[in-house]
């Protein structure tokens, strides 16, 4: 009897510890369970934003931002990171989105900087000047994505264009009105047709209106001293004038390519590495693709710094130059030393004058030689107006010219004006030019 108490008293306890480790067991499943879900989850998200983000890029790796972002996607992913406080989107992400919305930012910047340019469609505003065009040009080389770098720099270009054409038409007819005010018979049938083109083609209201009247009495003279035939052909004048105009012409997108330009990187930065070169910046100039580009050091590695420009010709020995002076609107006094035998070889000097030269040991510096490879002792720039304006570079043996004038000459680059314009923007003196 007391066996059979036992026996069942036993029988109790093993049945409640049984049911004790199925209770524990499906508790540890359920757990299990969940964290494999919230992992699950988790990684599903990060890889889910990861793949997001990464979609708005062209070339992630090159980071080429894609022409149109999905722009609602990405405000998900920022409130999503802003409600979780860290703790569904990994680190990565949040510093790849981060990374994404200051790109976007920027693009978005420099859009405005230019759209702001305008006053309507066919005006620009008063607030303009070269030095602020100089500088939203070097800005928009930052755009790595190559439709809409060329958008905006045909919308700059075509600001620069009106900028450039208002002021030479504000001069002409400022100085046909100073004419016009000491001897009236000045207004000839030619000039009041220039005058009448001129202030046709200005893109500034301002400037317009401030000609508006010594316009109307220039012509109201010319009008009331010819004849009928004289009216028809300044009004024929007027029209050829004004097809023939630089405002007529179709523009041409922006000569670039980007992307080939980024994935030459690694190999320009090897050369570079090579030839024991660590320079910030380099103005590198690939002889073999007849392409001038200006480099930038970051992390390591050699990146362009905006479009490279078109070689029209170059004739120069592959090595290293340093770039000497940036020449603008050279006066009749700029000189280059050019005596091998002067310690001072290769010394630009703005103002040279007999004392000045003399007392680096020079005589008998007068010459009207074009070409600096051959003039003694010194270059005189006003002897070749082509490089007047232009980018002085040499080494301590050679002096070399960066130009978009004619003619052709040895250490020598001629490039388009507009491509000597982005040059001498992006680099100055001191900046390492490279020949490969």
């Amino acid at each position: 009897m007391g066996k059979t108490m036992k026996d069942k008293k036993d029988l109790r306890n093993n049945t409640k510890s049984t049911k004790y480790l199925l209770i524990v067991a499906k508790v540890v499943g359920v757990l299990t369970a969940l964290v494999f879900f919230v992992t699950l989850t988790y990684g599903t998200v990060n890889a889910s934003i990861s793949r997001e983000i990464s979609n708005q890029y062209q070339d992630k790796q090159l980071d080429v931002l894609k022409k149109n972002i999905n722009q609602s996607s990405l405000n998900f992913i920022g409130k999503l990171i802003n409600v979780s406080s860290g703790n569904v989107v990994n680190q990565g992400n949040v510093d790849d989105y981060q990374k994404l919305i200051h790109q976007i930012k920027q693009r978005s910047s420099r859009k405005k900087a230019v759209a702001d340019l305008y006053n309507g469609k066919k005006n620009y505003q008063d607030d303009i000047t070269k030095k602020l065009l100089d500088k939203l040009d070097q800005q928009l080389l930052k755009e790595t994505n190559q439709d809409v770098y060329q958008t905006e720099k045909n919308k700059l270009d075509t600001i620069r264009i009106w900028f450039e054409q208002t002021h030479d038409a504000q001069k002409y007819i400022q100085t046909s009105w100073d004419k016009f005010n000491n001897d009236n018979s000045a207004i000839s049938l030619k000039r009041i047709s220039m005058i009448n083109t001129y202030f046709r083609l200005i893109k500034n209201k301002t400037i317009k209106n401030n000609l508006n009247d010594e316009v109307t009495q220039m012509n109201q003279h010319f009008n009331q001293h010819s004849g009928d035939n004289s009216k028809l052909k300044n009004a024929e004048a007027q029209l050829a004038a004004l097809k023939n105009s630089s405002l007529k012409e179709k523009y041409k997108p922006a000569n670039v390519d980007i992307i080939s330009d980024l994935q030459k990187s690694s190999k320009v930065t090897s050369e570079l590495n090579d030839a024991g070169v660590s320079e910030k910046h380099v103005l590198y100039y690939d002889t073999s693709k007849e392409q001038l580009g200006y480099m930038t050091l970051s992390d390591g590695k050699y990146t362009p710094d905006g479009a490279s420009v078109s070689v029209i010709s170059g004739n120069i020995s592959s090595g290293q130059y340093s770039i000497k002076s940036i020449i603008n609107s050279a006066g009749d006094n700029a000189a280059i030393v050019t005596d091998h035998g002067s310690s001072d070889y290769g010394k630009y000097l703005a103002n040279a004058t007999t004392s000045s030269l003399q007392d680096l040991g020079i005589t008998d510096a007068d010459n009207t030689t074009a070409d600096y490879n051959n003039a003694t002792p010194v270059f005189w720039l006003k002897n070749n107006p082509s490089l007047t304006n232009s980018i002085y570079f040499g080494d301590s043996s050679t002096i070399g010219f960066i130009y978009s004038g004619s003619g052709n000459y040895n250490n020598s680059i001629q490039i388009s004006a507009s491509g000597l314009s982005t040059i001498e923007s992006e680099i100055s003196t001191g900046t390492l030019l490279y020949v490969k």
